[in-house]
């Protein structure tokens, strides 16, 4: 099973994942920047997220600036909605179980064969994705005047938010 194997099985489920991980968001205790978000606003970029993991794994990509616009966003968003980033870190955290467990789950259950490299090849590739994600948001809380993060003239600027 390659890796744009394991994609679909994230995108087929990806409503149920979403609700899993607002439902792990709502129920933990020590969360304390979402109280005032609606379940849209606390949804807001996810399921795009998803959607660009899908596309990283089935391209075999690595993630990067160039190819990780809804993980900036969805940082920024963060940022822009007064989240504390220790809770920023463990909603992403959160994300990343919710990921892993639904991955593992349904490879439990496949019929068809798959190997331990393509397994380990997605976690790696997911767990940077999300890495990735938070090396932003930590460049958002701790070079914040209110405005994204200074990057290298290398790499290019975060999308706007429209």
């Amino acid at each position: 099973m390659a890796q744009a194997d394991i994609a679909r099985l994230i995108e087929t489920h990806k409503d149920q994942l979403v609700q899993q991980w607002v439902a792990a968001v709502r129920a933990d205790q020590s969360l304390k920047s979402d109280a005032d978000l609606s379940e849209g606003g606390l949804i807001d970029h996810v399921p795009m997220l998803l959607d660009e993991v899908c596309s990283l794994l089935r391209a075999e990509q690595r993630p990067g600036l160039h190819n990780m616009h809804e993980a900036r966003v969805h940082a920024y968003t963060r940022f822009r909605q007064g989240y504390r980033a220790r809770d920023l870190v463990r909603e992403i955290a959160l994300l990343r179980l919710t990921l892993i467990e639904h991955i593992q789950t349904q490879l439990r259950a496949a019929t068809n064969p798959h190997t331990f490299e393509d397994y380990f090849g997605t976690i790696h590739a997911l767990n940077f994705y999300l890495d990735e994600e938070l090396r932003y948001g930590v460049a958002i809380f701790t070079e914040s005047n209110d405005a994204p993060p200074q990057l290298h003239a290398s790499e290019p600027p975060p999308m706007p938010l429209t």
